[in-house]
């Protein structure tokens, strides 16, 4: 039976502010959003003079990136994952408005305030805009920003320019649109991929990296370029040199936020201090785990940027501070000796941790990050593994609105980092991957960054260090291959559609296929020659040699992330909970096993 080790995870992930003032007492008070993976989001209301908090639990969705303070009267808020709710909180009463939706969307984006008053925003995945009228409590579908149907996002949006709201978006095709409020029309402005840095009734700035473009409010003619003087500050450089954005206060303050912390600063000539965000961290999903050599669990949050460890003999957490400048979460997580390997979305990183040395993350030294896998590759889909080479393997997906994959390697010895483009040529993402004393073990799929998944022929290969590719095949397009990947000491184990495929490294073949009620969401090698196998909401002990089910355990949910210590103990999360099995040895069959196999 298993045991409920509580929720180590827990980190605060925010994903938008403002500043408003506070109709209660009349202070000042920056608003931000925090995103919960896997719970509730909330608002952390946090005076900007005295530091005191409040927070206040959205009604329903994860977090929001879209959030406005709209007159200081109401906080309008946009959220996502999974319903795409706008929320309307009356700051005089602090009660919610009913949650209004639309259908067919899952993520509301960034939100702005228009010049007639009313909250626009972006969606996906119908790349739509939508307006939310803050008097009447009406939230109305525009239609599709894009007339390509691959386009599935709109974001972001800005209405700083009177009439108008600008809608950026993409991503199988770039496009900049204007829609007009009075003809209710978009109109597409000549400049894809580039977004408003600013838009008021003087000049339109479009921005895209460090290329800008002026443009004249009223005629939408290019102008010359003006002085960058003119544009409003939105964004403050940190000590170590990184940009980190900002937000006006009053009497010519300003406040921003950086992973776990935030600073108010009395002006731009102050030196920022970075402070803990007020409020107790939130328990959060669970996404990668793994075990170190002395039986402590590592562990990375669902989103946020961070990583945590677990001490089952002291029942103690330690939760991290961001891990690197990118958003996102951590993928890959590999030990070597004292060190920990990380690999982390949306920036491509292959980082390198020593717990046993001070954090020094904002000066690069620890965690540091080595070379990145990007721009190309952004997304560790694979995660990562412990080559029979000894080096540190991940397998990774293409950029924003491509299809295609690599593998990378870090040499622990020197820290080199090495990029296998499209190992398998197939222009599939890599989604799973494992290794044994021999070789590593791949598998693809038609999933991606920002585009529609693909029903593909899904791919695996067999690399081995030092030569390659030394076999591939394909599934037929009806398995569908995951994150299962397991090498076993006979077979490896994969997750293809709704059966696991035995493939036989000493004859470079497929040798047996077991029917599963429903796909696989997590492979493991157990103890005494047994692989485990997670399965809906059960845990099920395969014997490698008969390929027979010789354990099946009831879970309390469906397990995406599980890890193995080396005394056999098993550790799983479903959610933000973390559980263990305090002996994973196999027990004799029993007549229910079958239960499982179609």
């Amino acid at each position: 039976m298993y045991t409920n080790l509580g929720r180590p995870c827990r980190n605060f992930n925010i994903l938008a502010k403002t500043v408003m003032i506070d109709p209660l007492d009349g202070r000042e008070k920056l608003v931000l959003s925090n995103f919960v993976a896997g719970g509730t989001g909330s608002l952390i209301l946090v005076d900007t003079k005295s530091h005191a908090y409040e927070v206040i639990p959205l009604p329903g969705d994860e977090g929001a990136w879209g959030l406005v303070n709209w007159f200081d009267q109401k906080l309008i808020v946009g959220t996502c994952p999974n319903h795409a709710y706008l929320h309307c909180l009356d700051l005089q009463t602090r009660e919610w408005a009913p949650p209004l939706s639309d259908p067919d969307e899952k993520y509301f984006w960034d939100l702005t305030l228009g010049s007639d008053g009313n909250v626009y925003g972006g969606s996906w995945p119908g790349c739509r805009l939508l307006r939310y009228d803050p008097i009447t409590h009406e939230l109305h579908n525009l239609g599709r920003v894009s007339d390509n149907p691959a386009n599935h996002y709109s974001r972001p949006v800005y209405g700083g320019l009177p009439g108008t709201i600008f809608v950026a978006g993409g991503f199988s095709e770039s496009f900049l649109m204007a829609y007009d409020m009075q003809k209710g029309e978009f109109q597409s402005v000549d400049a894809p991929g580039y977004t408003v840095r600013e838009a008021n009734s003087s000049f339109i700035c479009l921005e895209k990296g460090t290329e800008r473009l002026w443009y004249d409010a009223a005629s939408f003619q290019r102008i010359p370029d003006l002085d960058p003087a003119c544009l409003r500050i939105n964004e403050i450089t940190l000590p170590n040199g990184q940009s980190c954005s900002v937000i006006a206060l009053a009497n010519g303050r300003y406040a921003g936020v950086r992973g776990q912390d935030y600073f108010i600063l009395e002006g731009l000539s102050d030196v920022p201090e970075l402070q803990r965000i007020p409020s107790d961290p939130t328990p959060t999903r669970i996404f990668t785990l793994m075990t170190d050599a002395n039986g402590q669990v590592w562990g990375s949050s669902g989103f946020g940027q961070t990583i945590f460890r677990y001490d089952s003999v002291r029942d103690e957490a330690w939760n991290s501070a961001t891990v690197c400048n990118a958003g996102g979460e951590v993928y890959g997580m590999v030990t070597v000796g004292e060190r920990l390997y990380l690999s982390a979305y949306v920036g491509g990183d292959h980082l390198i941790y020593n717990p046993e040395q001070p954090w020094d993350q904002l000066n690069n030294r620890n965690p540091r990050m080595l070379t990145a896998a990007s721009p190309a590759y952004i997304r560790p889909e694979g995660r990562s593994v412990l080559g029979p080479d000894g080096g540190v393997w991940t397998g990774w997906s293409a950029k924003y609105g491509q299809y295609g994959g690599a593998i990378s390697r870090i040499d622990p010895d020197t820290q080199d980092v090495h990029i296998w483009p499209e190992p398998l040529n197939n222009g599939q993402q890599i989604c799973g991957l494992a290794a044994d004393d021999h070789y590593v073990y791949l598998t693809t799929n038609g999933g991606a960054s920002g585009l529609p998944s693909r029903e593909v022929a899904c791919g695996f290969g067999v690399w081995k260090p030092g030569v390659g590719i030394v076999h591939q095949t394909a599934f037929v397009e009806d398995e569908q291959t995951g994150n299962a990947i397991a090498a076993g000491k006979l077979y490896v184990f994969i997750q293809a559609g709704t059966s696991l495929h035995l493939f036989d490294p000493n004859t470079m073949a497929f040798v047996q296929r077991i029917p599963t009620t429903e796909p696989c969401s997590w492979l493991l090698q157990g103890t005494e020659g047994t692989m485990i196998a997670f399965i809906g909401n059960e845990a099920v002990w395969f014997d490698e040699h008969s390929t027979q089910i010789v354990r099946k355990e009831q879970l309390p949910g469906r397990v995406r992330a599980a890890a193995r210590a080396s005394t056999g103990e098993l550790y799983f999360a479903v959610g933000d909970t973390l559980y263990s099995f305090r002996n994973t040895n196999t027990i004799g069959r029993d007549a229910s096993v079958d239960a499982i196999i179609t």
